[in-house]
């Protein structure tokens, strides 16, 4: 049987548990959109020279979003990664995922079950949206699956989702 590596991702919220309606009240272990990474060097245990010289990615067709990530070196308490969209000239962030590696699909959806409840009881105006697992677009072999379950709200979106990433793109990243 092949080995799988699931992920579950937490966009956008989790550290702070009180009731809101902007995605810019809560935090990823501290850290907030709006932030830049610079202010956070400690939590990632490096200087801002080394974040500058960092590789980034830029989205498709696109030079104003860039995506960076880091691993967690003993500094995060929930996460294994955490990946940032920023503005690269000001390094602003835009976006925060939380990244909780997961080996097992049943032990991901049980804990993606367990975060949406609590993320939905915080955002009552959200419309939810649960979406089935269905092939990954990025995977060209149709091995690689996910689902999310989304909340939109006016001021941005907040997902849990699940990805089982086929042989083939683990090989490859």
């Amino acid at each position: 049987m092949k080995k799988i590596l699931f992920s579950l991702i937490y966009v956008l919220t989790l550290q702070n548990l009180s009731h809101a309606d902007d995605v810019k009240d809560f935090q990823i272990e501290g850290i907030n959109i709006g932030d830049t990474l610079f202010e956070h060097t400690k939590l990632f245990g490096v200087s801002k020279n080394e974040i500058l010289k960092k590789e980034i990615f830029y989205y498709p067709k696109s030079k104003k979003f860039a995506g960076i990530a880091f691993s967690n070196k003993g500094f995060f308490e929930t996460y294994d990664l955490i990946q940032f969209t920023i503005i690269p000239k000001t390094y602003i962030i835009e976006s925060i995922s939380g990244v909780v590696k997961i080996i097992s699909k049943k032990d991901c959806e049980k804990k993606q079950e367990e975060i949406f409840s609590q993320i939905s009881a915080m955002f009552k105006n959200g419309k939810i949206i649960k979406d089935p697992f269905i092939p990954h677009p990025h995977d060209k072999t149709g091995n690689s699956t996910a689902n999310g379950f989304y909340i939109e709200l006016k001021s941005g979106n907040v997902s849990v989702e699940c990805y089982l990433w086929g042989n083939e793109v683990k090989k490859n990243t």
